[in-house]
């Protein structure tokens, strides 16, 4: 169930601070309107036809290539929104303008033919592209077409790689790349992913990146430590293979850059930049062309020293630059010019990613490449006291909100597929604000407030338009009089207009997963007598579960709910909706709340496959017990106090947004006792924690259930002492788990970590906490020879394993001192006149070996994707309602198979629809489940006739068929032999995506 559709898309943030844009709603129809148009470029329809030679400027196999790579760094949101950054308002907090750079940039680039200059962004290159007459579009395309403006990487955004879900990954790519197919054709398809500020790199979008047909990655941003061990052994480049199993379809040639992503030193020509420009008219006054020139080598020369071959990249730009781009080429000119005049042994050209690897394939035949294998580049620190570990958790709230928008994103993908794209624009507008938030400044945390509130006001937005959808679909199944639906948007804080104020409602389910799902419905109310009536016109047994004493005490809440009303949907069809009628019978006098638990026995509850123990003097979870073995399990909260510093030095650095950098290293815990309240009922038991005023948790258990569920609620944090407080959760087992500990890579594959360790250096240990820090999308586990313990996170947040047997997971933030990596701004959300707070949810298994990866896998997935929940007021009776509307449907004729997932179905125009089916076990990680799968396409829909389907790239724009990628030598290593015969099109192996383009019919 999507317990909160927005997150906290009222408690994010005030609206009353934030400006509200008209071009938001303008900009999100026009998108539609430019992406629903069909041109013969499509890439599943077309190769190269139509496109002129890309030239690359000559290089000299007998000299030092120097590449300039001319670009400029968008962020999509950061210092300013999105919108601001692109018209160059609130000039305050940052002066350029996105749309002045592109004006600037088209111009230069017109006025000479060796120019060249890459662009990222597709969020802001549509936003310039839709306000250009056709002169000027038309000069783009030219431009593009002739390689002169390489359109690079294609994404709507460049991502963050640590935090965001697979999914939205894969979707925001397919977005901006769907765009540039529908407006340039085949001749604007990206070959090279452009990585250079995100803050780590992750091995799953490492695989995404080779199934999507890129020819190579770089990369900006790896550990400092890694970095120069790199550079001292000529192992800049290298070829990745994050799953060793993918075979040759899953290599990745990837380049790290020498100087992050800006011009060395003296060479930024930029207008907002103090070098000097380069004087080369000697009858005037400041002639430094010599000067300039031998500083120009002295870089190459130093660059070069970290490279195998002959060519080397330096990237000239940085963060907005080229708002005066005559200013970077006109010096560029000169630089080379005198360079290749005064120094023969150099050919400095201005080039491109995708010239620069042409040049290696050309240069670098007998060159044996490092590699990389089934490792990511987790955690990052750029010096010995700053590891950027803290973002894995900052803006808890903006987190889960993004995580419940894709919920419901895909929820509506698959129901806007049915209807034929009639309504498909306002999809679209969620789909942009869900891609725009995996921006690198976005998901992470590491944006400024008001920034962050841009970010969820357009997720509202996106989410209030999902509800048309909704309400269209079903009224089209059930019938033109089925009631408008709505979100319970506040349902994170037990609050719900329409279950709270109507006497009669109705709840509808939609299941987005490709098979059935039983799951607990839980709606706020008052309290009451209620009569629920299912699908088949029987009631439905329900109950009344208090809600926590904390609740009431939330800022901003206005709720006059008591309760929730619980039952439990059973067998939801995949793919598949389903509704029950909920009538208040009468309001008795309402109970008084239960008392706390006054007593020093023990606590136990249990749900007939679960026993769950509290010591009855700490009120801690002290053991659990399954098939009548007990197993010790302790959990408890803590906080880590944030350093405090200035950033003068590393010494002296804060914990902020970015950074992670506790005092010391052990937490400390928030209470040594804690109060209980016990409710015991017929389909859950529970016991609500109390540990402070502004801390608290229910444990709970579901009938039958082999998982525990660990709802905390945390904030305001407290910070009258003027000290920051970084809180935590830890479970503690007695697994034998030996420094080892698993994560998730953006919610699909294991990575392996050992504490206080690195694969491909020796680690140096300064921060022995935040250095043992990695991003968790969805899982953390840990695992001995016998058993595996594995949490399950309803949104990202960082995890380690600091000791033997312990899992640990940051839930909230809350700082008083910036970090200094450029936002500016402590990490210190406020609303309601106090701290934020943050409630979330962990799901905790503990299962023997052979079975803990179904139980994680289907946990994982159920928990990403789970019903979307809506409900509307009604006047009609049960016996009425079950009478008039048909109380089930769905788009599936049958539930596919446990191990396989749909992962998009969505409209992509008249007569096709857009697919993708996956395999969600890795190899061998189960004896049944771990096995390949057949799927029957033509079979798979109830609604739906495939007509034909043609196999694409992962992101959708390019046929299988026609992918042509570069291949590499490297080292010899065992890795999974090649298969002489194709697979069938439609077999799954492990951890396999397959990517459809379907020419339906309505059945």
């Amino acid at each position: 169930m999507v317990v909160l559709l927005t997150g906290m898309a009222v408690r994010t943030f005030d609206r009353s601070r934030v400006v509200r844009f008209r071009f938001a709603a303008a900009v999100c129809v026009a998108v539609f309107a430019l992406l629903a148009r069909t041109t013969a470029a499509d890439a599943a329809e077309s190769s190269s036809s139509g496109c002129a030679p890309k030239s690359c400027n000559a290089i000299d196999p007998n000299k030092l290539n120097v590449h300039l790579i001319a670009h400029t760094h968008d962020d999509v949101g950061w210092l300013k929104t999105v919108d601001q950054y692109y018209y160059g308002s609130n000039k305050a907090h940052a002066p350029y303008g996105v749309q002045y750079i592109m004006d600037s940039v088209v111009s230069e680039l017109l006025k000479n033919k060796n120019r060249k200059f890459v662009f990222v962004e597709t969020a802001f290159l549509w936003r310039w592209w839709e306000e250009q007459d056709e002169w000027n579009r038309n000069s783009l395309k030219t431009l593009v077409h002739e390689g002169r403006l390489q359109l690079l990487h294609g994404g709507w955004v460049m991502s963050d790689e640590a935090v965001p879900h697979y999914s939205t990954l894969i979707d925001q790519m397919t977005l901006g790349l769907k765009f540039l197919n529908e407006t340039f054709g085949e001749c604007a398809r990206p070959r090279v992913a452009w990585q250079i500020d995100p803050f780590g790199h992750s091995s799953e979008v490492a695989a995404e990146f080779a199934e999507m047909g890129f020819d190579g990655l770089v990369l900006g941003r790896i550990d400092h430590e890694d970095l120069a061990l790199r550079k001292q052994q000529k192992t800049m480049e290298m070829v990745w293979r994050p799953d060793v199993n993918m075979g040759q379809g899953g290599e990745l040639f990837t380049s790290v850059l020498y100087n992050l992503y800006v011009a060395p030193e003296g060479f930024c020509f930029d207008a907002f930049c103090n070098d000097d420009p380069i004087l080369d008219n000697p009858k005037l006054h400041g002639y430094n062309v010599n000067a300039k020139v031998e500083n120009f080598a002295n870089h190459v020369k130093r660059y070069a020293s970290a490279f195998k071959t002959n060519n080397i990249m330096i990237t000239m730009g940085g963060d907005f630059s080229y708002s005066v781009a005559s200013s970077w080429f006109r010096n560029m000119d000169k630089l080379i010019k005198h360079v290749n005049i005064l120094k023969p042994d150099l050919n400095v050209l201005y080039s491109t990613p995708e010239c620069y690897l042409s040049a290696l394939q050309m240069s670098s035949k007998n060159v044996t490449w490092p590699l990389k294998d089934s490792d990511d580049f987790f955690p990052y620190a750029h010096d010995e006291h700053s590891y950027w570990t803290g973002y894995f958790t900052s803006r808890s709230n903006l987190k889960y909100m993004i995580c419940k928008a894709n919920n419901l994103l895909q929820a509506v993908k698959q129901i806007g597929s049915i209807l034929g794209g009639e309504l498909n624009e306002h999809v679209q507008t969620l789909a942009i604000a869900v891609a725009q938030s995996q921006h690198h400044d976005a998901i992470t945390g590491t944006e400024k407030q008001h920034v962050s509130d841009d970010y969820a006001q357009y997720l509202d937005e996106g989410i209030g338009e999902s509800q048309k959808v909704l309400t269209a679909a079903y009224r089209k199944w059930f019938g033109k009089d089925f009631p408008e639906q709505q979100y319970c948007k506040m349902l994170n804080i037990s609050e719900c207009d329409v279950s709270e104020n109507n006497s009669k409602f109705v709840i509808t389910l939609y299941n987005p997963l490709s098979r059935a799902v039983t799951t607990p419905v839980r709606i706020p109310v008052k309290y009451a007598d209620y009569k629920v009536t299912g699908p088949n016109g029987a009631n439905v047994p329900y109950e009344l579960v208090f809600l926590p004493g904390q609740i009431f005490r939330l800022g901003g809440r206005t709720s006059n709910a008591t309760h929730e009303l619980l039952f439990i949907a059973s067998e939801v069809s995949p793919l598949g909706l389903v509704n029950y009628h909920v009538e208040r019978i009468n309001e008795p006098e309402p109970p008084p709340r239960p008392m706390p638990y006054n007593s020093t026995e023990d606590v136990t509850i249990d749900n007939g496959k679960l026993k769950i123990g509290f010591n009855g003097i700490s009120g801690l979870v002290q053991w659990i017990e399954k098939n009548g073995t007990r197993h010790q399990l302790q959990q408890n909260f803590f906080f880590y106090e944030s350093m405090k510093g200035y950033n003068f030095n590393a010494d002296n650095r804060a914990s902020g947004a970015y950074i992670f950098r506790p005092t010391k290293s052990q937490p400390t815990a928030i209470s040594e006792k804690i109060n209980l309240t016990i409710y015991r009922g017929k389909n859950v038991h529970e016991v609500h924690q109390s540990f402070s005023s502004w801390l608290s948790q229910v444990v709970r258990i579901y009938d039958q259930q082999e998982s525990i569920e660990f709802e905390w609620l945390v904030g305001p944090i407290p910070i009258m002492e003027w000290i920051g407080k970084e809180v935590i959760t830890k479970y503690a087992t007695k697994i034998a788990s030996n420094g080892t500990f698993y994560t998730d890579s953006n919610g699909r594959r294991w990575m392996q970590r050992k504490r206080n360790q690195r694969s491909s250096w020796n680690l140096t240990l300064t921060e022995p906490v935040s250095s043992n820090y990695y991003p968790i999308t969805s899982s953390i586990a840990i695992r001995d020879a016998i058993h595996q313990a594995t949490v399950i996170t309803d949104r990202p947040q960082g995890g380690t394993s600091i000791e033997d047997g312990t899992l640990e997971l940051m839930l909230h933030r809350r700082l008083l001192y910036d970090d200094s990596q450029g936002v500016s701004e402590p990490l210190d959300e406020n609303q309601y006149g106090e701290g934020m707070v943050t409630r979330g949810k962990h799901i905790l298994h503990f299962n023997e070996l052979d079975k803990a990866a179904k139980a994680h896998r289907l946990s994982a997935l159920h928990t990403a994707m789970q019903p979307v929940v809506t409900l509307a007021p009604t006047h009609m009776g049960s016996n009425e309602w079950v009478s008039k509307f048909s109380a089930t449907h769905k788009l599936l004729n049958n539930s596919l198979p446990l191990n396989i997932h749909l992962l998009t179905l969505e409209h992509w125009r008249k007569d096709q629809v857009l697919l993708r089916i996956e395999h969600i076990f890795e190899k061998d990680e189960d004896r049944f489940l771990s096995l390949p799968e057949t799927i029957n396409l033509q079979q798979l829909f109830s609604q739906l006739e495939v007509l034909e389907y043609k196999e694409l790239t992962l992101s959708a724009n390019l046929a299988k068929a026609d992918l042509d990628r570069y291949r590499w030598n490297y080292s010899d290593k065992p890795q999974r032999p090649e298969l002489n015969a194709p697979l069938p099109d439609n077999l799954l192996t492990p951890m396999a995506i397959k990517t459809y383009l379907l020419t339906v019919k309505p059945r």
